[in-house]
């Protein structure tokens, strides 16, 4: 047998599919095409889509050969699986809360934001850039600044004198005022109120229930029923802290007075007749329909179905369809005449005059009716002519023939008869 067909017996050939693997190391030996299976599942690798057959494709593998390992987060060189710090942070991923984010590696109050980007990081209620101790639930102020929080000290002005037996001034028989009753004199304490807003931030220091006042009128946000002053209730407001905007027809985020386009129909709202409804944007006669279901877009009383000019309220029909309205073309038959100087301004190809008629004076191009009275008219004049002249005919013949009996004698009488046979009758 000779596979690869080189003039060498395979018994003798030490590379029987000529692939330039020696059988002995050729996985595929009588296989051109294949000679290496990694994971030793019958398939080459080459026609083996996961060649460490650890479930990834190789597409997707990181390490195609190694079933060990699929990913680099880091890209490192180290697979995920043998790399200790998978994000590459400093932070082992054994004390990594986010072993995949490079910016995150704690999160102390366990609400799934790192504490890198979590303004509260104790979850206490007061932000990190107020919070004397950031990272204790238990403690956010300290009076005197003695490292111990006000909530642990037992004399938080560091006076000597423990707080519970701490009520007046040493050297004024005055009594401190404490307004939300936690052990701290209000001169002493950040939150008057304790209501989580520091005074320094709190518009209302000594009311728990508000903290902020946008609009400035006195009364607090909470119990303020139009935040920014617009007119509008908050309840009905889109925009309630922003006393230029109260609505939002398109619900884009942008206020209907900054908005060029407040139905977002793609239609500038100076151009758009319906600029709050998306449905609609042109109404040429203004009469409050839209034109797309306006059955009469000019409102000329004429349909627009059956309207030459269903945009143009002066003219409805074009007779010759040259684009000008018959009301404004001076030629609505385009035959050339003049609608003034037109017997039929509208059909194209009657003559205008006597002159220009047929031969017999009829009109035969005038439409059937008018057709008929010309001819009609025609006929009644020659019945007219041929009377007129048979009437005179006989009145010529009778005269000659009174005349002649008058003066003629007997025999010129009878020539006279003779030739009344044969009258000459002159028109």
């Amino acid at each position: 047998m000779d596979t690869d067909n080189d003039g060498t017996n395979d018994n003798l050939d030490d590379d029987d599919d000529n692939d330039g693997v020696s059988d002995s190391a050729d996985a595929f030996p009588l296989d051109a095409n294949e000679s290496v299976d990694s994971d030793n599942d019958g398939v080459g690798d080459n026609a083996d889509t996961d060649d460490d057959n650890d479930g990834v494709v190789d597409e997707d593998d990181a390490y195609p050969y190694d079933a060990n390992e699929q990913y680099n987060f880091d890209g490192d060189s180290v697979g995920d699986n043998a790399d200790t710090d998978d994000d590459n942070d400093g932070v082992e991923d054994a004390n990594d809360a986010f072993p995949y984010d490079a910016t995150e590696w704690s999160d102390h109050d366990g609400d799934g934001l790192g504490d890198n980007a979590d303004r509260d990081d104790d979850n206490d209620g007061v932000a990190d850039d107020q919070d004397a101790f950031p990272l204790d639930p238990n403690e956010s102020n300290d009076a005197d600044g003695d490292g111990v929080g006000d909530n642990a000290d037992n004399d938080d002005d560091n006076d000597g004198v423990n707080d519970d037996e701490d009520q007046t001034f040493d050297d004024e028989n005055v009594q401190r005022s404490d307004h939300d009753g936690d052990g701290y004199p209000d001169d002493e304490d950040l939150d008057d109120d304790n209501d989580g807003v520091n005074d320094e931030l709190d518009a209302f220091p000594k009311d728990a229930s508000e903290t902020a006042n946008f609009d400035g009128d006195a009364v607090g946000d909470n119990a303020d029923t139009d935040d920014d002053n617009d007119g509008v209730l908050d309840e009905n407001d889109a925009f309630p802290f922003n006393a230029s905007e109260w609505s939002d027809n398109d619900l884009d985020g942008i206020g209907d007075n900054a908005d060029t386009d407040d139905d977002n129909d793609g239609i500038l709202d100076q151009d758009d007749d319906f600029p709050r409804d998306a449905t609609y944007s042109e109404d040429f006669d203004g009469d409050g329909m839209a034109d797309s279901v306006d059955l009469d877009d000019d409102n000329d009383g004429a349909p627009d179905t059956i309207d030459a000019f269903p945009l143009n309220a002066s003219e409805t029909s074009d007779y010759d369809g040259d684009g000008i309205g018959d009301n404004r073309d001076t030629d609505d038959d385009n035959d050339g005449f003049l609608d003034v100087f037109d017997r039929y301004p509208r059909f194209a190809g009657i003559p205008t005059s006597e002159e220009q008629a047929g031969e017999d004076g009829s009109n035969v191009d005038a439409p059937q009716g008018e057709q008929s009275m010309t001819l009609n008219a025609s006929n009644l004049l020659v019945l007219l002519l041929l009377s007129s002249t048979i009437s005179i005919s006989l009145v010529l013949l009778a005269q000659r023939f009174l005349k002649a009996s008058s003066t003629a004698g007997p025999e010129e009488k009878q020539a006279v008869d003779i030739n009344e046979e044969n009258p000459e009758v002159e028109a």
